[in-house]
């Protein structure tokens, strides 16, 4: 009989149909040895051949602990995290990305932190080490208009893995929260206004092997993303005053 469920894990796919082979290796690590981590991989409406590779390979699995749901169109990054979320049992919650360009395996981490601290109200959050300067850059940039318009200091916003109690999400993320890239940045912000406290974890920054960067990496999507979230920005302030 399993046990109840301590952690759900929550992975978004969207066309990393070369990525699912090496995030599944790593995350049989953990279900190996637990039977209280569920994990929820999300195909988030890919086009390419992620959905065959799935059901291939948790054949060779057969474990129960992993779960995927497949959405038939993409409607955005935070919304794949949203419905993996919706479908979560256990009493804490975290996301992490399938790029492989940090180990799924730091949700662990973040989890021994989260268990080891007292507070009650907490959030952990990865902080991305061996990045090049200019996604250094780019970060740094992010965080002082952040602090201009919303007057909150949130480090690396878009660092991964996130990891916070089923009553954060109940109270503050399950009928507010973006469907976009935004979904990151709301969660901190959040938990700001309320008060909660955030503790990172390091977790180490490497090059992507398979597909290509959805929300970062190149100029052009580097781009977009701060175009999309100054917008949000800006309606997160107008709303909050």
């Amino acid at each position: 009989m399993r046990k109840k469920t301590e952690l759900s894990i929550i992975i978004p796919f969207y066309n990393e149909e070369g990525n699912i082979p090496l995030v599944l290796t790593e995350l049989r690590k953990i279900t190996d040895i637990r039977d209280d981590i569920e994990i929820i991989l999300i195909n988030n409406g890919s086009v390419d051949n992620s959905k065959k590779i799935f059901f291939s390979e948790l054949k060779k699995i057969d474990n129960k602990s992993f779960k995927v749901i497949n959405i038939s169109r993409n409607d955005g990054y935070g919304n794949g995290i949203l419905i993996g979320l919706s479908n979560a049992t256990g009493n804490l919650l975290s996301w992490t990305h399938a790029d492989m360009q940090t180990d799924p395996l730091d949700v662990l981490k973040a989890l021994e932190l989260y268990r080891s601290s007292k507070e009650e109200k907490l959030i952990i959050k990865g902080k991305r080490r061996n990045r090049k300067l200019s996604e250094r850059f780019f970060t740094f940039g992010m965080q002082i208009i952040v602090f201009l318009f919303l007057r909150s200091y949130l480090n690396d916003i878009n660092a991964q893995p996130k990891l916070f109690s089923k009553k954060f999400y109940n109270e503050y993320i399950k009928n507010k929260a973006p469907k976009d890239f935004s979904l990151d940045l709301y969660l901190l912000h959040q938990a700001k206004l309320n008060k909660y406290k955030i503790l990172e974890i390091p977790v180490y920054f490497k090059d992507r092997m398979h597909g290509e960067a959805k929300g970062g990496g190149s100029m052009k999507t580097s781009i977009k993303l701060i175009i999309r979230t100054l917008k949000y920005i800006l309606e997160r302030r107008k709303a909050i005053n």
